[in-house]
């Protein structure tokens, strides 16, 4: 007899069976198609077994919910090996148990997740770890075939490999990580730097069947390998997500293809994040007609072609060392930041008229001599091989270079309103080159402007080069200022009033800082110096329009409290006519925040 069947005439049974005096459950009353919404929203599958025990109402109605989660539970951080490994083969013969008893039953799941992670102590580096990556690469494998098999709308993936905690012998830089990960090769198997093989997910049009009902996947393999297919069609796939990927050689072709419309042509989402190929020379040609949505980050791709008709929103945060051109006509909201010191070659296929919000990564100012930045880079890199170092460059040059890729973006986006921009480059030296006024352009038509101070700056030095920036707005109707949590909040000065107090010129003086049409002003971060308090009255004396302030004090200053009174006085004495001050939690840490709108 049709197990399904069975359950839902004992379902019904039970649902007309009358509740005993004084029973109050009417959740059990309710139809199957209501109970079975609610199993769908359950985070983990083990939870949904377990509502067999509620009542006889909800025995084996779990068998039958659309949506199916699992997630492995960690084992102790002082568990060895062995524990470990078996956790592990517990947990995938209790998913591979569950999905054979759904496959038997012929009730289908729309959506299945499912996820595996290591004990951040354990995983990482450990001579356990190859075993147990092997054996997670080995279930998604067979995870995988069952969402194309049996028809799954929704699938996702993850193998959270989580590596140990660090110590100071282990402060590898990020090159001489990307450089580890680059080290393995495709012979008869993917092998890694230890030469041992390394685990393969592969998906080929040979051994699986095409998914047809499938509509977003999302696969992250925790630094394992995958081989693409070459001509596997996805005919519903709207949103793919590949993470954590080692690409077999020749991916990045057979990527391109893969998300092409000939095998997905109905893809609007697509994000790749921390894939790597086995060699930084492989470029990608990434033709998507409907694609709307494109996320890449960190992906040592060579070169990078987009054309992408239809494109709506672009994240690019990438190592791409030769060239990244654009051609996105009807782009709306662009992300652009390149990892390493040399930006790529920058080409973009007419303006971007559509583009309303930007955000990208600006230097405020750079030496004034490069060959000091060319000495330090010599030092550094002494023991490199003559052909680097004919190949070098110095940071100034390289700085100037980044800034001038970001500033051409700018350029093409003239219909630009929401500029976001991360400000690095402090002014060390009294002649260090202003990079800002220099060469960015007059943005009067940004009316909203977000800055997010990057921690390379101190609580004094921060202010030249924002207020750089803002000479080159005229219209702002919104500003937010994001300090980030200085250093020296973290240190024991004596007297630690010296850290608040100003030895240097008024950044906010200049006549060229208009901001007539400023409306709202947001400041998070802040701890109290003279610079700041500066930055506030230059606001009010130039905005007249200005209609509400929303302060944030960093929790780690000293004496908040009396900042914040003097900061909210200072405010009131500039007109502000009504106040509002609360405390709240943010992130688990206490911020104090002063919150001072105007009356109408």
């Amino acid at each position: 007899m049709d197990s399904t069947a069975a359950d839902a005439r004992a379902g019904k049974r039970a649902r007309r069976a009358p509740p005993a005096a004084g029973d109050a459950d009417r959740i059990s009353g309710l139809d199957d198609d209501v109970l079975l919404r609610v199993l769908k929203l359950v985070g983990d599958a083990r939870d949904a077994v377990r509502t067999g025990a509620l009542s006889r109402r909800w025995l084996g109605l779990w068998t039958r919910a659309p949506a199916l989660r699992f997630a492995s539970r960690l084992v102790s951080p002082a568990a060895g090996g062995e524990e470990h490994r078996a956790a592990l083969e517990r947990y995938v013969s209790f998913v591979n148990g569950v999905l054979a008893r759904r496959a038997r039953s012929g009730c289908a799941v729309e959506c299945l997740a499912i996820s595996i992670s290591y004990t951040n102590t354990y995983a990482g580096r450990s001579p356990e770890r190859p075993l147990l990556q092997a054996a997670s690469v080995d279930a998604a494998q067979g995870w995988i075939r069952y969402a194309f098999e049996h028809g799954v709308k929704s699938f996702a993936v993850d193998l959270h490999d989580v590596p140990p905690k660090r110590d100071e012998h282990e402060e590898d830089s990020d090159e001489e990580e990307d450089g580890d990960r680059h080290r393995h090769r495709d012979d008869d198997g993917e092998k890694g730097s230890s030469g041992a093989e390394q685990p393969l997910v592969i998906i080929d049009e040979l051994l699986l069947p095409s998914p047809a009902r499938l509509e977003t996947m999302r696969l992250a393999l925790g630094d394992a390998g995958l081989q693409f297919p070459t001509t596997m069609k996805f005919a519903s796939l709207t949103d793919l997500s590949l993470e954590r990927i080692k690409i077999a050689r020749g991916g990045a072709h057979l990527l391109g293809r893969l998300v092409s419309p000939a095998n997905c042509p109905r893809l609007q989402k697509l994000r790749m994040s921390k894939l790597r190929l086995p060699s930084s020379d492989e470029g990608m040609q990434l033709d998507a007609d409907v694609l709307s949505e494109l996320w890449v980050e960190d992906f040592n791709v060579r070169s990078l072609e987009l054309r992408t008709p239809n494109l709506r929103v672009l994240h690019i945060d990438i190592r791409c060392h030769e060239l990244l051109r654009v051609s996105a006509p009807m782009l709306e909201e662009l992300a652009f930041f390149q990892l390493g010191r040399t930006p790529p070659r920058l080409e973009v296929d007419g303006d971007l008229v559509h583009v309303r919000s930007l955000k990208l990564y600006l230097i405020a100012h750079r030496s004034a001599d490069p060959e000091i930045d060319s000495e330090s880079d010599s030092e550094i890199d002494s023991e490199s091989d003559s052909d680097s170092d004919s190949e070098s460059e110095s940071e100034s040059e390289s700085d100037e270079a980044g800034n001038d890729t970001n500033i051409l973006l700018l350029k093409h986006c003239s219909s630009l309103t929401c500029l976001d921009v991360i400000l690095a480059g402090p002014k060390v030296n009294e002649d260090d080159v202003d990079m800002i006024t220099s060469s960015v352009p007059q943005l009067d038509h940004v009316t909203s402007l977000t800055v997010h101070v990057f921690d390379v700056f101190e609580r004094h030095d921060f202010g030249v080069g924002v207020a750089s920036l803002l000479t080159r707005f005229k219209n702002l109707r919104h500003l937010s200022l994001h300090l980030p949590c200085f250093d020296s909040l973290l240190y024991d000065y004596d007297p630690p009033e010296g850290l608040d107090q100003c030895d240097h010129p008024d950044h906010w003086a200049s006549d060229e800082i208009s901001m007539t049409h400023l409306q709202e002003v947001e400041l998070t971060g802040l701890t109290g110096t003279g610079c700041e308090l500066g930055f506030m009255k230059a606001v009010l004396t130039s905005a007249g329009g200005l209609r509400k302030v929303a302060a944030t004090f960093n929790p780690k200053c000293r004496q908040p409290e009396r900042k914040m009174d003097a900061f909210e006085s200072m405010l009131l004495d500039q007109g502000m006519r009504t106040s509002h001050r609360e405390q709240g939690v943010c992130g688990g840490i206490v911020n104090n925040c002063c919150c001072i709108p105007l009356d109408d």
